[in-house]
């Protein structure tokens, strides 16, 4: 009996290191492991583009780029400007942080030092 306790502890700790993302066989078809974990982390990069630039969430995205789980939130800023905010979504760390200037081609974005 205490082998089996054991081994159902053993397991259910191992469900804990899933990684939160996978891929399918097509580059669209990101499967999330981890619901929790993703709406927290998206959260958290919501809340993090607000504290830079205090305004009001106008888009999320959860997308692969260049090898790498992301977020990408845009914020309509209280001083009128928009800024889009690009965070890992794995680390949660701010990879991008710059203004998107609508007066500007796409690609062509200034970025916040």
């Amino acid at each position: 009996m205490k082998n089996l306790m054991n081994v159902i502890v053993i397991s259910a700790f191992g469900l804990g290191v899933t990684p939160a993302y996978s891929q399918g066989s097509e580059a669209r078809n990101i499967k999330i492991n981890n619901h929790n974990e993703h709406n927290i982390n998206m959260l958290q990069c919501a809340k993090t583009a607000i504290k830079k630039h205090p305004g009001a969430v106008i888009e999320a995205e959860f997308e692969k780029k260049d090898d790498k789980f992301i977020f990408e939130v845009e914020v309509q800023g209280k001083d009128g400007k928009n800024w889009e905010v690009i965070c890992d979504a794995i680390t949660g760390d701010v990879i991008k942080d710059e203004e998107d200037k609508k007066d500007k081609k796409e690609g062509e974005k200034e970025e916040k030092k």
